[in-house]
């Protein structure tokens, strides 16, 4: 082999491997979802949340469910997209779901917006069914509240009013001032 051919071999052999040497980096594409929730630098994210809170007797409590949580520790509140709230206070279960919410840093008050609504179950009673633009909860004193337009609807009875506060502790509520109730007389007592 002659000199120009050992040349011509080694220039061939440096033009594969050489442009290994020069290619691009491969930069990762993160979804612009993902990139604005990282952007905010969360100390974790979770998708399809399903959380059980239990007494300390075994007892369940309450069950949180989420389409997400962007949870920022103890530096803000954490914020939930699509939560439901399910929570047990014998004999009456509640049923809490709004299209967000937060929860505050002690993780003791939860806050629900946009499309409201909270049902009380009870065997053998009709439901409760409210309906709000915001709901507060204090999970620490077990009273739920609103500052804004609640409708409640009880058996044929549905009520309006400006405020709501519901003691869970003792099951009772009040809607504020200027409340507007309206109900339906059932046919068996218009049959009399």
């Amino acid at each position: 082999m002659n000199g120009w051919s050992r040349l011509g071999l080694m220039a061939a052999a440096a033009a594969l491997v050489f442009p290994q040497f020069l290619a691009p980096t491969i930069k990762s594409v993160l979804d612009p979802k993902l990139k604005k929730i990282a952007s905010q630098k969360p100390d974790a994210f979770i998708e399809g949340l399903h959380q059980r809170a239990y007494d300390r007797y075994g007892k369940l409590k309450s069950t949180l469910s989420a389409t997400s949580l962007l949870d920022f520790g103890n530096r803000a509140n954490a914020e939930l997209v699509s939560p439901k709230f399910w929570i047990k206070r014998p004999p009456v279960t509640w049923y809490l779901q709004g299209n967000f919410g937060a929860l505050t840093t002690d993780r003791k008050k939860l806050r629900l917006h946009r499309s409201v609504i909270a049902k009380r179950l009870e065997a053998g009673k009709s439901p409760w069914r409210l309906q709000s633009e915001t709901l507060n909860w204090n999970q620490g004193i077990d009273l739920i509240t609103s500052n804004t337009r609640t409708m409640m609807m009880h058996g044929s009875t549905t009520s309006v009013g400006g405020t709501l506060v519901i003691n869970l502790y003792n099951n009772e509520y009040s809607l504020g001032e200027q409340v507007k109730t309206q109900w339906r007389s059932t046919p068996s007592l218009l049959s009399r």
